[in-house]
């Protein structure tokens, strides 16, 4: 694996970046570094995100500034990259060989020697400090004291007060993460019981906090998330009083606000067959008392119950819940049908959805929709082709575009009706052009796909080009030239309504464009009193005139 050296980040940013990078050290907030990847934010005047890889030949990175945009290793990259080293995370080889040699020095000493040594080094270090915890409780079996410390290091970490701005959330979240780093390094020393208490702490209190905070850059509530996850790790690897967990699992959710994501399927392994019992009683009373009610909270005690249906195998239970809300969630009932191997209820299903107008390609796929090349495949299947083309026309006109066409035609062609859909698809394009407000720039991308200018003019000249006149344009240089400098005119003309110095130099283009289509078509001298008229029209906007000057117009 590469390292990271000053050597190295110089080389990357040059010297100008790399000297004020130097200057945004002190602006680095919430750094985390896993193996040769380093993430963190610049709280300056402006805040950006900023990840850098160092673990290749070439450094990957990014960060959110416009200066990275336009190509450059930017400052910002460089004070992460420093402060990753000076926390001792670009460890040059030559460390590493040296770290090899620590069994020979520990070698040489005695057991009293060792012994002072591993005192100074706890009383200094944390790390070494937490390690010795680890091993002494593990040996012991007593994780009573080092459970109360660890919730008490969560309590002080997260005794944040008050509204916390957007700006103080970056402090808080790079707090809370740090936090739960030390707790992950408890839990990966196979330590759960000792980190429930602090691991429960945290996920309740970054909840509140959240609630309570400006989190629009969301790193609150990704630290909310991660807490809950470390949490129900813990609770599963560990051996905790599994009745009193499956209540406060269900009190939680009955109280969540919709953060952080928590199933049951993170808890049940934890859970013996009476705490099952107790968590799906907790289920039933809350699904009584919130009958009559249709807010979040009905959603989640909903969402509960699917979660138990699916534990059990119960597929018609699920279906029961899938399909009982406003909107029935079609995608999530034929999965689970077809999980089941009941493909006629499958099909049964698909079809309630197509007549409910449920299958699109802009949403399909996900719990509510189904994807309509899918279900058309499904139909062809079962021999139903002709209701396969049913679905895919009506994706089309939902979907009027390049792709839905294709789509039809390729399914078309698996039933032998290519060029009878193409007919179809082609005067229905026309049909929703002529609507109000429509235009034919979809019949125009279609004829365009296909080499049709003949059609693609035809549809234009009727109904306009939309937004796709620019394509039209650059398509019919030697077709119609003419009518293709018209275009580019009307949309110059539209652009001079208003003084606007940027636009100058790409109008000068455009017309440089106009005068080759001209001359295209032997019709160079409409062009020069064309342009001498614009140049007297517009004579008061000096800019332009330059710029159109040096177009050599």
């Amino acid at each position: 694996m590469a390292v990271l050296t000053e050597a190295r980040l110089l080389d990357e940013a040059g010297e100008t970046s790399f000297e004020r990078g130097q200057d945004y050290v002190k602006y680095v907030v919430g750094l985390r570094v896993h193996n040769s990847r380093a993430t963190a934010s610049i709280q300056a005047k402006n805040v950006y995100q900023v990840e850098l890889d160092w673990g290749r030949e070439n450094i990957r990175c990014s960060c959110t500034c416009p200066f990275f945009d336009q190509g450059f290793f930017c400052k910002h990259l460089v004070a992460v990259g420093l402060v990753a080293i000076d926390a001792g995370h670009g460890t040059p080889e030559a460390d590493l060989t040296a770290a090899r040699a620590v069994p020979d020095l520990v070698a040489s000493l005695d057991d009293d020697e060792i012994r002072g040594l591993l005192v100074d080094l706890a009383e200094q270090d944390p790390d070494v400090r937490r390690l010795l915890e680890l091993r002494s409780a593990t040996k012991t079996g007593d994780v009573s004291t080092l459970a109360a410390d660890l919730e008490s290091m969560a309590k002080q970490a997260l005794s944040y007060r008050g509204f916390v701005d957007y700006r103080q959330s970056f402090a808080v979240a790079r707090d809370a993460e740090q936090l739960l780093d030390e707790l992950e390094k408890y839990l990966d020393a196979g330590n759960a019981d000792a980190l429930m208490p602090a691991l429960l702490r945290a996920v309740t209190r970054l909840r509140k906090l959240v609630e309570q905070a400006d989190d629009s850059s969301g790193l609150l509530g990704d630290a909310c998330q991660r807490a809950a996850e470390l949490y129900a790790r813990a609770c599963r690897e560990g051996h905790p009083d599994t009745k009193k967990l499956a209540r406060w699992l269900v009190r939680f959710r009955e109280s969540s606000p919709g953060w952080p994501d928590l199933e049951l399927n993170d808890f049940v392994g934890a859970f013996d067959d009476s705490a099952l019992g107790t968590y799906r009683r907790e289920v039933a009373k809350l699904d009584e008392a919130y009958a009559d009610r249709e807010d979040w909270k009905r959603q989640e005690i909903d969402q509960m119950l699917l979660e138990l249906a699916d534990h059990d195998g119960d597929v018609d239970r699920a279906i029961q819940l899938l399909g009982g809300g406003e909107h029935t969630r079609y995608g999530a009932i034929v999965k689970r049908l077809r999980e089941a191997g009941r493909d006629d209820d499958a099909v049964e299903w698909i079809d309630r959805a197509v007549a409910a107008g449920s299958v699109s390609g802009h949403g399909g796929g996900n719990d509510y929709w189904l994807d309509p090349t899918i279900v058309a495949g499904d139909y062809l299947s079962l021999g139903r082709g002709a209701d396969g083309i049913a679905v895919m026309r009506s994706e089309f006109v939902r979907r009027p575009e390049l792709k839905t066409f294709r789509q039809l035609l390729d399914y078309a062609d698996e039933v032998g009706q290519q060029e009878a859909e193409r007919s179809w698809a082609l005067a229905k394009s026309l049909e929703l052009a002529a609507q109000p407000f429509g235009s034919a720039a979809v019949l125009v991308e279609i004829a365009l796909a296909e080499g049709d200018l003949e059609t693609a003019w035809s549809a234009a000249r009727e109904l306009g080009a939309g937004y796709q006149w620019k394509k039209l344009a650059d398509a019919s240089a030697d077709f119609a030239p003419l009518e293709a400098a018209a275009l580019w005119r009307q949309d110059i003309e539209e652009d001079l309504t208003h003084p606007d110095s940027k636009l100058y130099a790409d109008i000068a283009e455009r017309l440089a464009k106009m005068r080759d289509l001209y001359h295209r078509a032997g019709a160079e001298d409409d062009f020069v009193m064309y342009l001498s008229e614009l140049r007297k029209t517009y004579r008061r906007r000096p800019a332009l005139m330059s710029a159109l000057d040096r177009q050599g117009l």
